[in-house]
């Protein structure tokens, strides 16, 4: 059972470029839109597996929010966590200091 293609995508190239892709469509038996087609299914591919490896290495997750359609995914970092430790302020140590250093250089009569 063959899927039904209902979506197309245009993409701007060089004349070369579409004179080069169109022979190596015709040398391999295909039209144009299945070439770039096949190419673009490859990438797809390429991805998912890369996306599958990587996702439990490095606590990545798939976010499917828009749920167009059930294979969309997208590349997304884990939620991060919230450093809670109070943070110190910064400079009461030296004022801390000058203030002993007043009380030891005070003159002596």
């Amino acid at each position: 059972m063959s899927e039904k293609l209902t979506e197309s995508i245009t993409f701007k190239c060089t004349d070369v470029e579409k004179i080069r892709l169109e022979r190596i469509a015709r040398s391999r038996k295909l039209s144009l839109s299945e070439l770039m087609r096949n190419a673009g299914i490859d990438i797809i591919q390429e991805v998912q597996e890369l996306l599958n490896c990587l996702q439990a290495e490095f606590d990545l997750t798939t976010d499917t929010r828009d749920m167009r359609e059930s294979f969309d995914f997208e590349l997304t970092a884990s939620p991060k966590l919230i450093d809670v430790t109070p943070t110190k302020t910064t400079g009461t140590k030296k004022a801390q200091l000058r203030d002993q250093l007043s009380l030891i250089a005070t003159p002596m009569n």
